[in-house]
């Protein structure tokens, strides 16, 4: 008799049972007996080869290869429910979700107005955000498992063929600021210079940011070394950082639009240096109504806060 084949069924009773505490539960979640989750997940072990979950203590726990497999089956299943997502929308239905990942600033400036307006006219829409790095944003914008994505411009040590499978649009370009703890001394100057922070305890971003390479090439045009001996993994960590008075941050200024880091202050860098924020979509797939529409709301949101922050910077 011929083996069936691994179905969506088999991976969405994994993932169940892997984020849940014993298999009671998990049946309890996806409303099946303990038999049937049983038996699905022997299914699927006997389709891969693989020991999936050990009894120990009398209770299933997952394996080595178990935890190398959620990722992929986690991937199957989202993909699935993207699926049926557009096939709602395409048959007149639910208008489905757009699944928004970010890198950088926009995180708390840009997306949060632009969805309060989006989610006025488009209730219906579900949007869900995703928090990465650059590189992984353009990643799952190129495999179509999100959406749009809202970041920083492209690394140069990116994939070509990343780059090559999105669309790229830039959505504005505002410039670097500093930002210090209000009692700091340097808070009393209008603008800061890099050899200004020679002696300062700088928090900076990962090596591979954007951000972080206009920097050093700034301060190396200055005869400055950039050293941070603390590195955050985003903008928002560095501005906690800032507001405990760590040290002093170097970040876009649309970081900052929101007021929503008491106790620091922004001061102007020279000399100036811009920097731009980009959404990327996917080439090989046609955007619906409703992402058009979100495109609209993201581009005029972005264009009116760097508007208001040229005075500033």
């Amino acid at each position: 008799m011929p083996k069936a084949s691994i179905t969506t069924r088999h991976l969405e009773i994994f993932l169940t049972m892997i984020l849940s505490r014993n298999m009671a539960e998990a049946a309890d979640k996806l409303g099946v007996s303990m038999a049937a989750v049983s038996k699905s997940l022997r299914g699927l072990e006997r389709e891969t080869g693989l020991k999936l979950f050990r009894n120990v203590n009398g209770r299933l726990s997952a394996t080595p290869e178990a935890d190398r497999l959620l990722p992929f089956a986690q991937r199957a299943v989202d993909h699935l429910d993207r699926a049926r997502d557009a096939a709602r929308a395409l048959g007149g239905g639910d208008l489905g979700r757009i699944v928004v990942a970010t890198a950088g600033p926009a995180l708390v400036s840009v997306l949060p107005l632009a969805i309060k307006e989006f989610h006025m006219r488009w209730p219906e829409v579900r949007i869900e955000i995703e928090i990465d790095t650059t590189r992984h944003l353009l990643e799952k914008v190129a495999g179509n498992e999100v959406d749009l994505g809202v970041g920083t411009p492209i690394v140069r040590d990116l994939d070509a063929r990343l780059a090559q499978l999105c669309v790229t649009r830039d959505l504005c370009e505002t410039a670097l600021v500093a930002v210090l703890p209000e009692r700091h001394p340097l808070a009393r100057r209008d603008s800061i210079r890099a050899r200004d922070l020679a002696n300062e305890s700088l928090i900076g971003l990962a090596g591979t940011s954007a951000t972080t390479q206009l920097i050093g090439a700034a301060f190396q045009q200055a005869g400055v070394p950039y050293i941070t001996p603390i590195v955050a993994a985003n903008a928002i960590g560095v501005c906690g950082l800032v507001q405990q008075e760590v040290g002093i941050g170097l970040m876009n200024a649309l970081m900052l639009t929101q007021d929503i880091f008491p106790g620091v202050v922004v001061r102007r860098f020279r000399p100036r240096i811009a920097l731009r924020t980009c959404l990327y979509y996917s080439k090989v797939q046609t955007p619906s109504q409703a992402m058009l529409q979100f495109i609209d709301c993201v581009s005029r949101t972005a264009k009116a806060l760097a508007t208001r922050l040229k005075s500033r910077t």
